[in-house]
């Protein structure tokens, strides 16, 4: 193929614009082509100064488009410079050509829809380069998630430039991507180990959307609801995590009904993807899921989450702690070692409780639970600690048992009162466990309701 320097002019003149791709594995040929001609001429390589004046004596858009001006400058310098055997000396043409795109989307006075398709092909291109690269931080000589940051500082311009739109036309196309964009944005944040950074992003997506949730992508919806899932567990807001993560997991399921087979594990890994976060938030409103069904998914999770469900159940201090410490170094790196460590003790005591007094209190009808009682339970269940206190055990204790008590009252877990003189803890005399024990889920909920900012989500 031989494409040439005034070809590309001749299409760029013509509206056509997917000619302008960095990507040698469907754009190599072009590319080639032109690398050739540009460091070839007679009168010796462009330098940038004579591709500048070349770009400009075309007078594209009447010369008043300059951001268009410099995106076609920086690719003509990547399809001068790149070389194909290396990635890291060729990622500043990349990097550079990426943000010469996305500042041409800053403005919507110029006809910008065409360049659209560009950068979305394009931002799949990109994260997954610098990724790579920051992989190599040490090696290469960068700070650690550099090329990430920049490539969202980038995005972030993108997003921040989206006004709302008010006329009665079709909005632009750059308002189509927009659940899009802020989906890549979360998701690098959470990358780079920023994940508050979501904050702003949740709290404007909304107001610069033109369309209601529902009219976005399906794919698009599922992700988002298990981005901002993930967002609400990491500030330990259970209940909105929770529903968030259901939706997600419940769109998902459908979806897997509807695709051809090809496509299955493809939504299998992303089933396993939200159900790892869904699963052990679900644990934490004392609800268990079908462990069948995940088994059939990824036997591996299925049993280990299994196990500690049983733990929990079974109101085992000593198998909670134990699950937690050989399942530390994966619950760090999802950000879920301190969250399950802070809320499943109190799940588990209020399941210990829970058996004391059925088989105390309702069965001999007397509405009370002395203290030594609950103790010789919460001994079993802690356990004999021995060596070095961990993170694990350290407030565990037996003699603690009227702080157990009365936090699993405040928490609406447990509806009685303690009376430390008389080293009992009086409940109501009734036959109906639920009266004593309410449900775990609708404590959660009443003491932590929904955003009501995330209703817009549901409506069609």
């Amino acid at each position: 193929m031989n494409y040439s320097l005034a070809q590309l002019f001749q299409d760029l003149a013509a509206g056509k614009c997917d000619a302008l791709s960095i990507q040698l594995e469907t754009n190599g040929m072009v590319i080639a082509s032109l690398q050739n001609e540009l460091n070839k001429r007679a009168k010796g390589r462009h330098d940038d100064k004579s591709l500048e004046k070349l770009v400009q004596m075309q007078k594209f858009y009447d010369g008043k488009w300059t951001r268009f001006n410099m995106l076609i400058v920086s690719f003509l310098q990547y399809c001068r410079d790149v070389d194909p055997w290396s990635l890291w000396h060729s990622c500043d043409l990349i990097f550079n050509f990426y943000q010469s795109l996305t500042n041409c989307l800053l403005n919507d006075n110029y006809p910008i829809d065409k360049l659209v398709r560009i950068f979305r092909s394009h931002t799949e291109y990109v994260i997954p380069l610098a990724t790579r690269l920051d992989y190599h931080y040490a090696s290469i000589g960068t700070k650690r998630y550099q090329l990430l940051s920049f490539v969202s500082s980038v995005i972030s311009r993108l997003f921040n430039s989206i006004k709302r739109f008010e006329g009665s036309d079709s909005p632009p196309a750059k308002h189509e991507i927009l659940l899009y964009i802020v989906n890549k944005l979360n998701n690098i944040y959470f990358r780079i180990e920023s994940p508050q950074l979501c904050s702003n992003i949740f709290n404007n997506f909304r107001p610069k959307s033109v369309a209601h949730f529902t009219q976005y992508p399906v794919k698009e919806q599922i992700e988002y609801r298990y981005l901002l899932g993930r967002y609400y567990l990491m500030n330990n807001r259970i209940t909105n995590a929770f529903v968030q993560l259901n939706a997600a997991y419940h769109q998902l399921s459908i979806v897997s009904h509807r695709v051809d087979p090809n496509y299955m594990p493809q939504l299998r890994r992303n089933i396993i993807r939200i159900l790892t976060y869904l699963i052990p938030t679900g644990l934490m409103m004392g609800k268990l899921p079908r462990f069948e069904f995940v088994r059939s998914l990824d036997r591996e999770m299925a049993e280990k989450y299994a196990q500690l469900a049983c733990h929990v159940r079974a109101g085992s201090i000593k198998g909670l702690n134990a699950w937690l410490r050989d399942h530390e170094s994966e619950l760090r790196k999802r950000d879920l070692l301190l969250l399950l460590l802070e809320k499943l003790p109190m799940v588990t005591y209020r399941f210990l409780i829970r058996a004391v007094v059925q088989s105390f209190v309702t069965a001999q009808d007397s509405g009370r639970l002395p203290y030594n009682v609950v103790e010789t339970a919460m001994q079993v269940s802690i356990g004999y600690q021995q060596g070095e206190l961990s993170i694990y055990d350290t407030i565990h204790r037996a003699q603690n048992l009227e702080n157990v008590l009365v936090t699993l009252i405040n928490l609406g877990f447990l509806r009685g009162n303690c009376f430390p003189l008389l080293k009992t803890c009086v409940v109501k005399k009734t036959h109906h466990l639920q009266d004593i024990m309410p449900p775990i889920e609708d404590r959660v909920i009443q003491a932590f309701p929904l955003n009501a900012d995330d209703a817009w989500l549901d409506e069609s």
